[in-house]
């Protein structure tokens, strides 16, 4: 075999590891979209079986963030040390065993506990999916990112729906079996489809440095990745806002628990547009997309709380879907530029920042229903959405 031949051979055994990896991560990624939207959906059923009262009834989003967000403080010191493709197939197994023990639970504490290791099996499909997608395709992950997120709204767009027609035959703890039967079956298919590609090559588009304290301290005194923090944190509000409490504000607002599943299909049915239709023209400019998007959501929900009509919110949503489905893709590849052969670290740090927000914002909506109402909650995010385009644009001004 002459030069030519060997460099050809190799660049064919990457491209074809790189798509191996991506199908491993939409397979698993779109798996835990059902179990992201589970709780959300049927909050109040669950409210209900434990006779939950005020900010009780966001606790269970927040245990979830919990352990999302302490998976995140681990993963970096597995950078360099484990393999991502095993991790994602072991956590996978992990998802389903909680699933099927917090269907099982007989106390909310104990409800509780399980949904925070579900949280951390999480947080470890959801880093390892999104870094290796950006270690397999490097400048074009953007592209790809946003076919990752893209199916994550899929599945999240199907899982109010599929929930709701499960109800008809079973109750929440039923559902909770299924999609612990559905996350264990993931597992093999990912085992499978990776063990028939080199794994040297697998391994060599994936492989990492290990992180050090100089490059933490590095990191965190970049102003850029602070601005990005900073703009990260305040959209998630946003979104958060809509994806954890939206049913809840449906409920006490207008006694509407239909509209509010429709609210969350409308945003994932607009996020998913925005993420697969729209991604090349975003990818040009990633940043001020960003920031236009951050301005449209808060404007969209404005309009929605100020209007009155659960009919103008349930629309607002798809509006919130169009204008920030790419924020979490945006925000991922921005952070991970510069940062090669540390994309599991930038991921995870990203990542945590989201999870921080998605801790605060079920408790903090809850406690303003409680002191104010359902609309004075849901103007949180409409305060949050301009601070978020605010700090987009100075990570813009912050430019590598």
């Amino acid at each position: 075999m002459n030069c030519r031949e060997a460099i050809t051979g190799a660049k064919t055994n990457r491209s074809s590891a790189a798509r191996v990896i991506t199908a491993a991560a939409l397979i698993s990624i779109f798996t835990y979209s059902f179990f992201v939207s589970l709780s959300n959906t049927i909050i109040n059923e669950i409210v209900g079986e434990f006779s939950l009262a005020g900010t009780s009834e966001g606790l269970m989003s927040s245990m979830v963030s919990l352990g999302f967000m302490l998976s995140l403080f681990l993963i970096p010191l597995a950078q360099g040390r484990v393999q991502k493709i095993p991790a994602l197939i072991g956590a996978c197994i992990i998802q389903a065993a909680m699933l099927f023990a917090s269907g099982a639970s007989s106390a909310f504490a104990l409800f509780c506990v399980m949904n925070v290791i579900l949280g951390f099996s999480g947080g470890f499909i959801d880093t390892y999916a999104n870094s290796a997608v950006v270690d397999a395709w490097g400048a074009q992950s953007p592209k790809y990112l946003g076919y990752l997120h893209g199916l994550f709204g899929l599945g999240s767009l199907l899982t109010p729906i599929v929930i709701f027609r499960l109800l008809l035959y079973t109750d929440w703890r039923g559902i909770y079996y299924i999609m612990a039967v559905i996350s264990l079956l993931t597992a093999p298919v990912v085992f499978l489809l990776t063990r028939g590609c080199d794994k040297g090559a697998i391994n060599a588009a994936t492989n990492e440095q290990r992180l050090n304290k100089a490059d933490l301290l590095s990191f965190m005194r970049q102003r850029r990745n602070i601005m990005l923090s900073l703009a990260a944190f305040f959209s998630t509000v946003v979104q958060a806002s809509l994806m954890v409490w939206i049913v809840r504000y449906m409920v006490l607002r207008f006694d509407a628990a239909h509209l509010g599943a429709l609210s969350l299909s409308a945003y994932w049915v607009c996020a998913t547009l925005n993420r697969f239709f729209l991604a090349q023209l975003i990818n040009k400019a990633p940043l001020k997309f960003f920031i236009l998007g951050a301005v449209l959501s808060g404007a969209a929900f404005a309009i929605g709380v100020s209007s009155g009509s659960p009919i103008v919110m349930c629309a607002m949503a798809g509006v919130l879907g169009l204008s920030g489905g790419h924020f979490i893709p945006v925000l991922i590849s921005e952070c991970a530029r510069g940062y090669a052969g540390k994309t599991t670290f930038t991921t995870s740090y990203m990542m945590l920042v989201m999870g921080f927000a998605r801790i605060i914002v079920p408790l903090l909506l809850a406690y303003a229903t409680t002191r104010g109402s359902p609309a004075f909650s849901m103007m949180i995010p409409v305060w949050a959405a301009p601070a978020a385009a605010v700090f987009g644009w100075m990570a813009l001004r912050a430019q590598l």
